[in-house]
């Protein structure tokens, strides 16, 4: 009997809710689930939202989408739906991350010298995702003596993510 009764009150609801003068309370809205936050040039699929007055599902249009992933910011996507004479927009906001280290390539260069001889740094090739300038440090120096020496570059792109490559070079005595 209860199960009755109730089943009468939805369908007397349901029934109301076409009596009742639309009003935006009763759309509901939800974002679907997603990554909000990507890296720097990698794809965004925006994974959209759905919405509903009452029962009844909505259709919900896209009215601004400026997401850049070639540039670091937050961007908006702006949801629209409009139901009758309602209209209702939802934003989500979207971060565009630069989590990625750049890139070091060691140049070609004369690695292993007689001793005597003067070592030339042909240094190293950097790139980042941000397209922006990365800071370059050379640490360690080649000595005059017979041994083995590390030169470190370290690169810090703009966003201070860094990463470090080692150059060995050798002195060697011919005799």
């Amino acid at each position: 009997m209860k199960k009755f009764i109730l089943v009468i009150m939805f369908f007397l609801l349901l029934s109301m809710t076409g009596c009742i003068d639309p009003s935006v309370d009763y759309i509901s809205f939800e974002l679907k689930p997603g990554i909000d936050t990507v890296e720097l040039q990698e794809d965004y699929i925006d994974p959209g939202a759905t919405a509903y007055y009452g029962f009844k599902k909505l259709e919900v249009i896209t009215v601004i989408n400026e997401v850049d992933t070639s540039r670091v910011g937050v961007y908006d996507i702006v949801y629209q739906v409009t139901y009758k004479d309602l209209t209702q927009t939802w934003v989500r906001k979207v971060t565009v991350v630069d989590e990625t280290p750049p890139t070091i390539t060691l140049n070609p260069g004369i690695d292993t010298i007689l001793i005597g001889e003067t070592w030339v740094d042909q240094g190293v090739t950097v790139s980042d995702l941000s397209q922006l300038d990365v800071t370059v440090t050379v640490t360690g120096q080649v000595a005059s003596a017979v041994g083995r020496y590390e030169i470190t570059y370290q690169a810090t792109d703009y966003y201070g993510n860094m990463s470090e490559l080692v150059r060995i070079v050798y002195v060697i005595d011919p005799q």
